[in-house]
């Protein structure tokens, strides 16, 4: 399916059209097939905004102008500022070893419905298990934790983000300018993945995995370097790609919280894990999240081992990122 984690460029998933993208806005959009958390976008022109101590792009990139032709589910946005980081990327406590694994988790998930009242419940109750499976981890790094505002609307119609403007093309994404997770319900490809709520959690956790990067000090760091390094370069595109992959890493940790705790099936991780690995980059894409196989890999990296200190893509080589 499309990418469900984090703003990075859109693409076609095996649900249908992949979504747009983490840092600095969604791509162009694909075709369906595996995609990931970001928003599949439909031509989506995404600008890194500076405002006063605060610049706010579109996608976890920075101020790049992507054209999208689809919405898909994830997409995170990053911001130009250079906000003074707790060690924020490789050398970030909660990276550090030992690592810390998330506890198992017996989510009571509401039952899922394309309505948005009933859709903004079952996202909702990912939230509080969500907030209650990674608030200890920050708490054990000595780092202040508050949860995501989380916004569910039937469509963008007249919704603005500061990450996005009044553009109404974007699916699911975090936005790190005021740390709300958006999700639109008709831009996260409903109509493909039907009532596999499974599939829409996986989104929301790589989504969430964000703002664990966003309140560890990471993702700001992160974005940082990829603005110095320059948005489209090979170092800064690396960038984008250890930010999505490590959000790949954090959403199958939460997944093996919750399958420990009973929440999840087996048959369930099975979907979950074979959605990953088709949520890459096609050759078509500007390699911003990384190919299907390390998004695969990194996904099941964190729900094999569930330790934070495994999902280190930053001291990562080059290959394991690509």
């Amino acid at each position: 399916m499309p990418r469900p984690y984090g703003p990075a460029g859109v693409r076609p998933g095996p649900y249908g059209p992949p979504m747009g993208r983490t840092p600095y806005g969604p791509p162009p959009g694909r075709p369906s097939g595996g995609g990931r958390g970001g928003a599949i976008g439909v031509i989506v022109v995404v600008i890194v905004i500076v405002v006063v101590g605060a610049l706010v792009r579109i996608g976890l990139r920075a101020a790049v102008d992507h054209t999208t032709s689809t919405a898909g589910p994830y997409t995170t946005y990053p911001t130009s500022t250079k906000t003074p980081g707790i060690a924020a990327t490789g050398a970030n406590p909660i990276l550090a070893d030992p690592g810390t694994a998330l506890s198992k988790a017996n989510c009571p998930y509401a039952d899922w419905s394309t309505q948005v009242d009933q859709a903004r419940k079952f996202f909702e109750s990912a939230a509080t298990c969500l907030a209650a499976a990674w608030k200890p981890v920050l708490a054990k790094a000595n780092l202040p934790f508050d949860p995501p505002v989380l916004k569910v609307t039937a469509s963008t119609t007249g919704l603005t983000t500061p990450c996005t403007g009044g553009t109404s093309n974007f699916a699911a994404f975090y936005c790190n300018a005021n740390k709300t997770i958006y999700i639109p319900i008709d831009h996260i490809q409903t109509d493909i993945i039907g009532n596999s709520w499974e599939r829409y959690l996986s989104v929301f956790a790589h989504e969430y995995g964000h703002h664990i990067q966003e309140e560890s000090g990471i993702l700001s760091k992160a974005h940082e370097d990829e603005y110095d390094a320059g948005l489209e370069t090979t170092k800064g595109l690396e960038i984008s790609r250890r930010i999505e992959l490590q959000a790949q890493c954090f959403d199958g940790m939460f997944l093996a919280a919750s399958a420990g705790g009973g929440s999840l099936t087996s048959a369930q991780i099975s979907k979950a894990r074979k959605d990953a690995y088709l949520r890459g980059d096609d050759e078509s894409d500007m390699r911003d999240h990384g190919s299907n196989q390390h998004s695969g890999d990194w996904f099941s990296l964190g729900y094999d081992r569930n330790n934070t200190a495994r999902c280190n893509t930053y001291t990562a080589s080059s290959s394991q990122v690509s």
